[in-house]
């Protein structure tokens, strides 16, 4: 158990909050399938505010968690374990619940040390948000205004088609939300580009790198045009 613990404490953690309806599921849906895919070993956890048991009353599971025993219910399909949830949960939690993920996705509980995803959905301005801006790394949002606000605000937004490749990167790079280095020389003199510029070129280019065999697009890529 103390093995496990150690472990995720260095592997990425990604917390998604949001308003329901708002698409928290299908983000972490998409990424669970591309990083696996990929070879990762995922965990997901999905943070219901309710007080009561999963456990019918009276079933067995239930009369072996009411005696003290962690309990599992096993089918040729799935198992089902059963464990007293902790007062506030963390990464130790998630090491015990996931021992072999090498990325966990968490829908509504947010983590320390994780990526915090704010999700928008129909939301015009911070107000409607389900929490506040601040606290979080990034949002997910189609609104320009909204957007713009959360930039100021120090965080990265991003459209909800081009969400997931934008996340996997800091999860495969340690978890930080540190930008790419993106540029554009012409003829030696860097061209400026605005956040938006910048997020378009480089959403184009890793489209079109990631269309192509034997590439990797988490490494630098550069492109070179000019005369023969």
């Amino acid at each position: 158990m103390k093995q496990a613990t150690h472990e995720l404490s260095t592997i990425p953690v990604a917390c998604f909050i949001g308003w329901s309806n708002t698409g928290k599921t299908g983000f972490i849906e998409a990424c669970a399938a591309e990083l696996t895919a990929r070879g990762v070993t995922v965990g997901a956890a999905k943070c219901v505010h309710h007080g009561r048991s999963f456990n019918l009353p009276g079933k067995d599971s239930s009369r072996f968690l009411q005696a003290g025993a962690e309990s599992a219910l096993v089918s040729e399909a799935e198992t089902v374990v059963s464990i007293p949830t902790p007062a506030d949960w963390d990464r130790p939690f998630l090491a015990r619940l996931f021992p072999a993920a090498r990325a966990v996705l968490v829908e509504g509980h947010l983590v320390d040390g994780a990526v915090r995803v704010l999700v928008g959905g129909a939301a015009r301005d911070e107000a409607a948000l389900k929490q506040p801006l601040s606290g979080f790394d990034v949002l997910v949002t189609g609104h320009a205004a909204l957007a713009e606000t959360a930039r100021e605000a120090g965080l990265r937004v991003y459209a909800p088609e081009h969400f997931i490749d934008h996340l996997l990167q800091p999860l495969f790079s340690g978890g930080t939300m540190e930008d790419r280095n993106v540029s554009i020389t012409i003829s030696s003199a860097e061209v400026p580009m605005n956040p938006f510029v910048k997020d378009l070129v480089e959403n184009v280019v890793l489209g079109l790198v990631k269309a192509l065999k034997k590439t990797d697009p988490d490494g630098e890529i550069v492109i070179r045009i000019g005369k023969k």
